[in-house]
């Protein structure tokens, strides 16, 4: 690792340590920042002091489960928006190009609307997980024809489910409009929203980032190849059909299990690897890694800005919509020059 990438490292970890340590101490109820270690360490039983039960529930119980899936959300948007961006060699990809964001809300949403989701609290992420990979699935059902699949091809289906699963969101909310509190919940998850976040929680999202990233780093070098033409890729022995497929499924997949937790939270997958990479430079074997970091930064300051700062119910999914929009309109004005016009 390069010097200014191990400084780079340094930087985005103290702030996710920072975020963290005002996370745990803040909030209704002020637990004093240096009595968070000696809890933590007291709960994972390396430390055999007294602490406070009331302090040590509200910060296991309640906050560190709401930090991890902050983390681990952030971890996942920017690893799949990285890797969208490189299959596609464009800096405007994101998960939501595939239809992938709007197919795991539809899921999500559906288990809410029918009652499913308060079973159990696996079946709203199970329903958005396997609905994310059908979402992939049928996508490449329609761009693939006679055992060819078009990248344009593919961006267009993606772009069209995009739309259909979105209009069949809004049936199903206005649907649920006749009933009070399950319109509620779907609104608000919609939204992206943190609150009365548990270890269930976590440990759903942690094997999902998991998969993803271990698979993706896998894929990295092929990714990088990728990124020069499916041709050169090819010429340089790269299965490109096997690497592209398995790339965009674990994109799906750590997709899926991020919105699964935390509702659909917009343009943090499209911005961080922007930023990155003028930073570390196109090597996705690094780029991953540090756009997932810089992505958690995001969503956990985001967190703590709707907690701490505002005095309204604001959600995290907003707070990113409204500083991602005008990033994404950069984006489209910086490069409109590249487009082709007819």
């Amino acid at each position: 690792m390069h010097r200014k990438d191990f400084f780079l490292f340094i930087v985005l970890v103290a702030l996710i340590l920072a975020g963290g340590v005002i996370s745990l101490s803040s909030g209704s109820w002020s637990v004093p920042a240096s009595h968070v270690p000696a809890i933590l360490l007291a709960k994972l039983g390396l430390h055999g002091g007294v602490v406070n039960d009331v302090e040590a529930a509200i910060v296991w119980d309640g906050r560190l489960p709401r930090f991890l899936v902050a983390l681990l959300v952030g971890f996942s948007l920017g690893g799949a928006g990285t890797v969208m961006q490189g299959i596609f060699k464009n800096p405007m990809a994101s998960p939501g190009v595939m239809g992938i964001d709007s197919g795991a809300a539809l899921g999500a949403v559906l288990s809410i609307y029918l009652g499913v989701a308060s079973d159990s609290l696996v079946v709203l992420p199970c329903a958005a997980i396997v609905f994310s990979i059908l979402t992939l699935i049928l996508v490449f059902a329609i761009a693939t024809s006679g055992g060819r699949t078009s990248i344009s091809t593919l961006l267009l289906a993606g772009i069209a489910l995009n739309l259909v699963f979105g209009a069949l969101t809004s049936f199903i909310i206005t649907l649920s409009t006749r009933e009070f509190d399950v319109g509620r919940v779907i609104v608000n998850w919609l939204m992206g929203d943190l609150n009365n976040r548990s270890w269930e929680h976590v440990s759903i999202v942690a094997p999902t980032t998991l998969l993803a990233l271990l698979g993706t780093l896998f894929f990295a070098r092929d990714l990088n190849l990728l990124m020069l033409g499916e041709e050169t890729a090819a010429n340089l022995g790269v299965d490109t059909k096997r690497a592209r497929n398995a790339l965009l499924l674990f994109s799906s997949v750590e997709t899926g299990g991020a919105i699964a937790v935390s509702g659909v939270i917009g343009f943090v997958g499209l911005v961080a690897p922007h930023i990155m990479r003028s930073l570390v430079g196109p090597d996705n074997r690094k780029l991953v890694f540090f756009s997932g970091l810089l992505a958690a930064v995001f969503i956990i300051y985001a967190d703590l800005f709707v907690r701490l700062v505002v005095a309204v119910d604001l959600k995290v999914g907003i707070i990113t919509s409204m500083l991602g929009g005008p990033f994404f309109l950069y984006l489209i004005m910086k490069h409109r020059k590249h487009f082709e016009y007819m």
